[in-house]
């Protein structure tokens, strides 16, 4: 492994890491048109019949919150009552599976837009969790700029595949255009509400919308800002920290354990001269001890130890059932990940500097 930021998430993120210096000369931007995600669900989780219904939800250019609110609009019952097995990009086309209590729809439900697509399929006797999901496949399409691009590609990818890449958690994890998720999380342990609030209303990022940033400005918050806008008229605003719901909550904490994740996996990296030792390694819910040399460096005083989940994540991460193929001028290439692998790491391990995660701006 070669020690190597190639854009500024990395250096936030601490994802410090390439398997080779090559890379495809093509850039690549994740759209909807150019990044498709589908959930592979493990063997049985789908029966003629059980207590929750299960949807098939088709997306595009719309996070999966934001879908669900449309589907529970439709039902008509809270948005809580869907249950997904994981958050899914607002830069993709994506295909994923909701879980909800049969009797809470009545006759049924179908769901079409624009932008969203959602029909009940089948049925699950089990309570929905994330043992459920098996895994995601993901298919990717680009403009190819010569022909060496398609076996540059083939090459780097029979490399990917047989060597595998540092597990790092991808940058979807801690936001996109405003990656702050893994701060907000940190603010939370730390107990310190007055820097939640502050960073929540306040801190801007030239990857947001200038809707978005003026709406933070002059403290203005759209619809899709709705979080902020409650806590804006809280009194004091300091509260909005408490409030928070269980999902909410959970999302931020969960992005600084998986910030610190990156940083320790890295360490290890640095300590073995670039060799990648495959292992299990834990999260800090399960082993203070294996952080405490990073959250001193960090300089956190944990106060909400209990916040911490513990679960273990393997050290390297290896797509399954490759493929690439030529299109018509395009390069299609496709793989499958298990539960909790970031694509994205595949595609920066593909481009480097040439892959863009939103279209508005390259992250060089």
């Amino acid at each position: 492994m070669i020690k190597k930021f190639v854009n500024v998430f990395d250096y936030i993120i601490d994802i410090a890491y390439v398997l080779t210096e090559k890379n495809i000369k093509s850039e690549f931007t994740q759209t909807p048109e150019t990044f498709l995600v589908q959930e592979v669900l493990e063997r049985n989780t789908l029966s003629d019949e059980g207590d929750y219904a299960v949807l098939e939800l088709e997306k595009k250019g719309v996070d999966t919150f934001e879908a669900l609110r449309l589907i529970a609009r439709k039902a008509g019952i809270p948005a809580s009552n869907f249950k997904v097995l994981g958050l899914k990009d607002k830069n993709s086309r994506s295909i994923q599976y909701v879980f909800v209590k049969k009797h809470l729809l009545g006759g049924g439900i179908e769901v079409e837009t624009n932008s969203v697509k959602a029909r009940v399929i089948g049925y699950s006797r089990c309570k929905p969790g994330k043992s459920a999901l098996k895994g995601n496949y993901f298919k990717i399409r680009f403009e190819a700029s010569s022909d060496d691009d398609f076996w540059l590609a083939k090459d780097l990818l029979r490399e990917i595949v047989e060597h595998g890449l540092p597990n790092y958690y991808g940058y979807q994890r801690f936001g996109v255009t405003r990656p702050i998720t893994h701060l907000l999380g940190k603010a939370l342990l730390e107990a310190d509400s007055s820097w939640f609030a502050s960073m929540l209303l306040g801190d801007t990022s030239i990857l947001e919308t200038a809707e978005s940033i003026r709406g933070r400005m002059r403290y203005t918050f759209n619809k899709i800002m709705s979080y902020e806008k409650k806590c804006h008229f809280m009194n004091p605003v300091e509260d909005c920290g408490l409030s928070l719901n269980h999902s909410l909550r959970n999302l931020y904490v969960d992005a600084y354990s998986s910030y610190l994740f990156n940083r320790l996996l890295t360490k290890i990296l640095e300590k073995a001269g670039g060799v990648l030792p495959e292992e299990k390694l834990p999260l800090p819910g399960c082993n203070r001890a294996s952080y405490h040399e990073i959250l001193r460096e960090e300089g956190v005083i944990v106060r909400r130890w209990g916040l911490f989940k513990c679960w273990e994540r393997s050290s390297v991460l290896k797509p399954l059932e490759p493929g690439i193929r030529r299109n018509n001028g395009w390069i299609e290439i496709e793989f499958t990940l298990p539960r909790a692998g970031y694509a994205s790491l595949v595609l920066r391990e593909l481009f480097k500097e040439n892959f863009r995660l939103v279209e508005t701006l390259s992250v060089k």
